[in-house]
């Protein structure tokens, strides 16, 4: 083995994190540029398959890496990895470049409540968030940045288990074929 896992993951950190970051960017741009938060759909859709392509990368090359348990924890620290670099940028855009961002975001959101076709069915949640607003609620630049952080790991992780099991399913099916 040339590498350890951790290697291969960390390696893969930084693309990964370069695209979390390029989805975190559609979200905190998305009150300068409307059209921004469309392109999170695509990307959303497009992570397993990076994640699945960093993943196989390291199973081929190194073979005995190609089980369930090696292919899951390389998956799990790639996105622990890559949600560090993430949440650094993106703390650092809500800190330094941007700070009253999500407040500016849910006040846009309860004026888009309020005037929308189906206003009066939303009048309690318009009501809620804004005593959320008034009552100063709205997380701060860290708590949202680690709630971030955590719900991406988390997802991160599962993700990674399902990945780990077709990538290992089809690399036993494809050994048990050129065997036969």
């Amino acid at each position: 083995m040339s590498k350890s896992v951790y290697k291969y993951a960390a390696e893969a950190g930084l693309p990964v994190g370069l695209y979390l970051s390029l989805m975190s960017a559609c979200f905190l741009l998305s009150l300068e540029a409307p059209f921004l938060p469309t392109l999170l759909l695509p990307l959303a859709i497009g992570f397993p398959f990076l994640l699945a392509w960093h993943m196989r990368r390291m199973g081929r090359s190194e073979p005995s890496y190609m089980r369930v348990s090696a292919l899951w924890l390389c998956g799990i620290y790639t996105v622990i990895f890559g949600t560090l670099i993430c949440c650094l940028l993106s703390a650092l855009y809500l800190v330094a470049v941007d700070p009253g961002f999500l407040g500016r975001y849910v006040s846009e959101a309860l004026a888009t409540i309020e005037s929308g076709p189906a206003a009066s069915q939303y009048a309690d949640t318009a009501e809620l968030i804004r005593k959320a607003l008034d009552s100063k609620m709205v997380p701060t630049p860290t708590e949202f940045v680690s709630t971030m952080g955590w719900l991406t790991c988390f997802s991160g992780s599962v993700l990674s288990l399902v990945i780990a099991m077709i990538l290992s399913a089809t690399s036993r099916r494809a050994s048990a074929g050129m065997w036969r």
